[in-house]
């Protein structure tokens, strides 16, 4: 008893000088939406997020959806289209779109909210936080249609910091257009610009796997630090490839941005968010700068 009391408190006391760091620093968590598959696994991240809030660190989720909308897309005999990735989204699909992560932002609302006890703020497109533009996807000379779907242009940045200075933000990737219409656009490229926009301290994506590994079927080639260079390394030697690819891209683009570090972790694990950022050693892949995170 004795020894877990003592282990406790050398926990705690090693959390501290990362809590005075990131006092009112921003933190950007994009979760996969892959996690909500996962009810235990979904409450102890927004149970560190709560904790993150408490201690002053200024946190913006982005949820993800992707295998809900898909599924409701099955249920009503639409089948789903993709083009390396990313979603080929006419009027309907844009329609299930809007509901699921409507539905899967205002739960992660309801949570924080009423079993946590912290506030937190679910934006909705039609505030224009978040402004888009329609993609013109080129494949070699093709250039391919994909509905609406766009990329951002534009973060409202200091609106975003007055609602994130009193409660957690929770955004779905979703974004009107200059030209008045709704689009689809990837999560992890909307977690990118809006933690590009605040210069946070750290942008968190959550996945299902332990972070970036030199293969894929061995946790034990987990890589805890990758630089901006030795990632795009990777990529070209395609070590790095399918669904770590965008993620990494984004990660790499951040910090080029201004992000100071980037992490890729397993959402599964519990309080990987909490392991990760308060213990030396960390349980995923954090991505820096190639001057070691410094600014």
């Amino acid at each position: 008893m004795e020894e877990e009391i003592l282990r406790k408190a050398e926990v705690l006391v090693e959390a501290r000088p990362y809590i005075q760091r990131y006092q009112g620093s921003y933190f950007v968590v994009k979760l996969g939406g892959s996690i909500f598959r996962l009810p235990e696994a979904r409450n102890s991240i927004l149970s560190d997020i709560a904790f993150l809030h408490l201690v002053g660190i200024r946190c913006l989720v982005i949820t993800g959806g992707g295998p809900f909308i898909t599924e409701e897309l099955q249920k009503s005999g639409w089948k789903p289209s993709f083009v390396d990735g990313l979603r080929v989204t006419d009027e309907k699909t844009l329609q299930v779109v809007r509901k699921v992560l409507g539905q899967v932002r205002d739960e992660l609302c309801w949570y924080l909210r009423d079993k946590l006890l912290v506030p937190a703020a679910a934006i909705e497109p039609e505030e224009r936080l978040l402004i888009a533009r329609k993609i013109h996807y080129q494949k070699g000379a093709e250039v391919i249609d994909l509905g609406f779907v766009g990329q951002m242009e534009k973060v409202e940045a200091n609106t975003l910091k007055v609602k994130a200075a009193t409660s957690v933000v929770v955004l779905a990737p979703l974004a009107y257009g200059q030209d008045g219409a709704l689009y689809n656009i990837n999560g992890d490229s909307v977690a990118a610009a809006v933690a590009e926009s605040l210069e946070a301290e750290k942008l968190v994506f959550l996945t299902n796997v332990l972070g970036v590994m030199r293969n894929p079927e061995n946790p034990e080639t987990l890589i805890s630090i990758l630089t901006v260079k030795q990632a795009e390394t990777l990529i070209q030697q395609e070590v790095i490839s399918g669904g770590m690819v965008p993620k990494v891209k984004a990660a790499v683009s951040s910090i080029r941005r201004g992000v100071k570090k980037v992490h890729i972790i397993n959402g599964s694990l519990p309080h990987s968010l909490l392991l990760e950022i308060f213990t030396d050693q960390g349980v995923g892949t954090e991505i820096i700068s190639d001057n070691g995170g410094n600014p």
